[in-house]
């Protein structure tokens, strides 16, 4: 498993906004073939957030990076909010993550 993680940073709270994201982007993300899910973390500040999406292989993460690379860029500029990276991670060890809800 995968995980693209996307930083963006902000003079604003991100609380709200950064969940509302998440919620637009998850049917258009379960689309594509080996999208496995999202988590979003806000920092205590409220001004940092970290978009983690979850995929199959690196093959499924691979296919989807040109359309997620577009949406990311059109999303961030419509909330004003600077694009602070993109990195993508092998899934080392996970635990009980089908209890999250």
């Amino acid at each position: 498993m995968l995980v693209s993680m996307t930083t963006v940073r902000s003079a604003e709270d991100l609380g709200e906004p950064a969940r509302l994201a998440a919620e637009t982007m998850r049917s258009w993300l379960g689309e594509f073939d080996g999208y496995r899910g999202t988590l979003v973390f806000v920092g205590e500040s409220g001004r940092t957030a970290r978009f983690l999406t979850f995929w199959a292989d690196a093959e499924a993460e691979q296919r989807s990076r040109p359309g997620r690379a577009r949406m990311r860029e059109q999303m961030a500029a419509t909330a004003g909010v600077e694009l602070e990276g993109n990195e993508v991670y092998s899934v080392a060890f996970a635990d009980q993550l089908e209890s999250w809800t």
